[in-house]
């Protein structure tokens, strides 16, 4: 009987040893999902505010490029009506007053100094840089003054 009271004692310590066992590694496991819970929580959170302060900052960008883009088209549109009335009006110059008369007075001169040179030159031969004449216009002035002379004499 000794050894029935042995086996029993035996499964009886199996049977308390497993229940203390189940709850030792529960409530170790349970404490280590907590802080992986809490972890996930932090992290979700902090997800959560980034997110919140890039779509704000996206949101304050928008308005900034919204203001910026009314802004140009109020000075493009200030701009095209300030055209059509000068437009309508007279035409802009490309030069000013003072600039135009400048060039009008320069044209009228270089037209009375060209017209000036071009009747001398028209009488005078080219300058050359040698006070002889040599080349094939010697000999062509050659021919044509012997043929004027023949046509003379």
């Amino acid at each position: 009987m000794s050894w029935i009271i042995g086996v029993l004692l035996v499964i009886v310590g199996a049977i308390i040893g497993f229940f203390v066992a189940r709850f030792w590694l529960s409530s170790s496991s349970s404490g280590e999902l907590e802080n992986q819970v809490e972890q996930s929580q932090k992290q979700l959170a902090d997800y959560q505010r980034e997110v919140a302060e890039h779509f704000a900052t996206a949101n304050a960008l928008v308005e900034q490029l919204a203001d910026t883009q009314n802004k140009l088209q109020n000075y493009l549109n200030q701009s095209s009506e300030l055209l059509q009335q000068h437009g309508v009006q007279n035409d802009l110059p490309f030069f000013s007053e003072d600039t135009m008369r400048q060039l009008r007075v320069a044209n009228t001169v270089n037209k009375d100094y060209r017209s000036g040179q071009q009747t001398d030159t028209a009488e005078q031969p080219p300058r050359d840089y040698t006070e002889k004449r040599s080349g094939l216009f010697q000999q062509s002035e050659e021919k044509a003054t012997a043929q004027d002379n023949e046509k003379t004499s």
